[in-house]
């Protein structure tokens, strides 16, 4: 058995810590960068199913974080993520399928995504679904829909959907005028400094429009002529296909 001294040793230690970067790139291992981490912390996790840390390294895939960036493995992380019901996962393939970025672009799956993520009270998701339906894009117009989700963005604290609900109750549109009110949302947006907010705010103080009494503003109040109108509009609907069914029946 051959003995080697601790010089060799050392000398021999020093030759591999200097060529484990090559073996690295030659095996096509990821690289592990950058103080946090994120990667060697997380892909054990994620290979187990964890949807947490299956979210995070599609995000170290998507931006090169600890890992040679490649929006398809990111893909592949986040669509594991969003099966298993994380919200963020959902929100981030809606921003991928908007963008085009590693798929064909597609306003209707956006909007789709959006929306899964939106039920579970993702912030921005709620205003980008929001938007879909403000717009159109992706999805029927319908305001209605729009103001409910820029509503509950803004109720999260989000200030974008605070200063498009302000600016819709501001110009009556999709709901009943209410220029109090579009002041308390347009002072929330500003609390940020979100945009425009502040100086739309001082307009309508100048023209001696006050905030509500009541801190908390009850949606219901302000949106109830919305809403009775679109149940006389689905009542109507619902009498029309009413009086088409009647009318087979007798042609039978």
């Amino acid at each position: 058995m051959r003995i080697y001294s601790r010089a060799l040793i050392k000398y021999a230690v020093a030759v591999l810590s200097l060529m484990a970067p090559v073996c690295v790139q030659a095996l096509d291992i990821p690289e592990i960068s950058g103080s946090n981490g994120l990667y060697r912390t997380n892909i054990a996790a994620a290979k187990e199913g964890n949807p947490e840390a299956a979210r995070i390294i599609g995000d170290c895939y998507l931006n090169g974080e600890g890992v040679k960036a490649d929006v398809n493995q990111a893909w592949k992380w986040y669509a594991q993520a969003a099966g298993k019901g994380d919200t963020q996962a959902r929100f981030m393939i809606a921003t991928l399928y908007s963008q085009g970025r590693g798929v064909r672009q597609s306003d209707t799956e956006a909007a789709y995504w959006y929306g899964k993520a939106a039920r579970n009270g993702h912030p921005e998701a709620l205003v980008r679904f929001a938007d879909c339906y403000a717009t159109g894009k992706g999805v029927l117009a319908d305001q209605r829909i729009a103001i409910e989700n820029y509503w509950r963005a803004a109720d999260r604290g989000n200030a974008e959907g605070a200063y498009k609900l302000a600016l819709m109750l501001r110009d009556g549109k999709g709901l009943p005028q209410n220029l109090p009110v579009a002041l308390k949302y347009f002072r929330q947006a500003a609390v940020e400094n979100y945009s425009d907010a502040e100086i739309l705010a001082q307009h309508l103080e100048q023209q001696g429009i006050s905030m509500p009494d009541s801190k908390k503003v009850s949606k219901s109040s302000v949106s109830s002529s919305t809403t009775s109108k679109s149940k006389a509009k689905s009542s109507g609907k619902s009498t029309a296909k009413s009086k088409k069914s009647a009318k087979s029946k007798k042609r039978k």
